[in-house]
């Protein structure tokens, strides 16, 4: 049985944006886990639904939706799964032949505004076979929107970006604006730059870092005001209101997920 299960093929030859593009699928995970392998071409990972660790290089890095992978040719990576959902990822094969030659594996987060219009675009193609040359200015679209500004690289690869400079200051609970002040730039001016590097602004990022340290604690078993704490948040009925803004669900109704 194959790791994945394919929900849409396209086979495909486009000389364009600096690549060669053989192929785009949609996989469904299968497996709890897809053994280390590398391909003779490039590959972008997008992940659209669940969550997992997606191992590269013999490094592991947490990935749910949004998360974008670029990984080059005779890398070797790999997958296993998390959470109780198995991912859902758009997967494009393609070579390098212009601009973007990745030496290195990068990553970076897209926005639901660029997530929604992804599947906009998907909905559009065929399910199986060998795309019409209508089909080719949708191929194109969707690959444009992955490759914009792929330049964040994967923890542990990287110089040091707005991003790390960010998270510490936004771990200890500062204002935005003494945060923006700190790093030398206005808060609106930090929001774009940091929508620029990752496609999330200072809010956002704080909003994302908060929502993932209150599901963690709320998976541990803590309670719903121990998870308020951990999440920086002083009032739990506050933290159950903002908990139910981010994810459609109050603490409680998550723990029953």
């Amino acid at each position: 049985m194959t790791a994945w299960s394919p929900i849409l093929i396209q086979k495909i030859e486009i000389h364009a944006l600096g690549f060669v593009l053989r192929k785009l699928q949609l996989n469904r995970h299968c497996n709890t886990e897809v053994a280390l392998h590398r391909h003779s071409h490039a590959q972008l990972i997008l992940y659209l639904s669940g969550e997992g660790v997606q191992i590269i290089n013999g490094q592991s890095h947490q990935a749910r939706m949004g998360d974008l992978f670029v990984i080059p040719s005779g890398l070797p990576h790999g997958y296993s799964v998390t959470g109780r959902s198995r991912p859902v990822c758009l997967v494009v094969d393609y070579d390098s032949t212009g601009a973007i030659r990745p030496g290195r594996a990068l990553h970076r987060r897209l926005s639901p505004a660029t997530l929604n219009e992804l599947s906009q675009l998907l909905s559009r193609l065929p399910q199986k076979g060998c795309p019409t040359l209508s089909d080719y200015p949708t191929i194109l679209a969707v690959v444009a929107r992955l490759v914009c500004n792929p330049t964040a690289a994967l923890p542990g690869q990287s110089t040091p970006c707005l991003l790390d400079r960010v998270r510490p200051l936004l771990a200890a609970a500062h204002p935005l604006s003494a945060i923006a002040r700190q790093t030398g730039y206005h808060r609106d001016h930090l929001t774009r730059k940091l929508k620029n590097e990752t496609g999330f602004g200072l809010r956002a990022t704080r909003d994302r870092m908060r929502l993932e340290a209150a599901q963690n604690a709320l998976r541990g078993e803590a309670s719903i005001a121990e998870a308020s704490t951990k999440a920086g948040f002083d009032d739990p009925n506050y933290f159950a209101r903002w908990f139910r803004r981010q994810t459609g669900l109050t603490p409680s109704a998550f723990l029953d997920t």
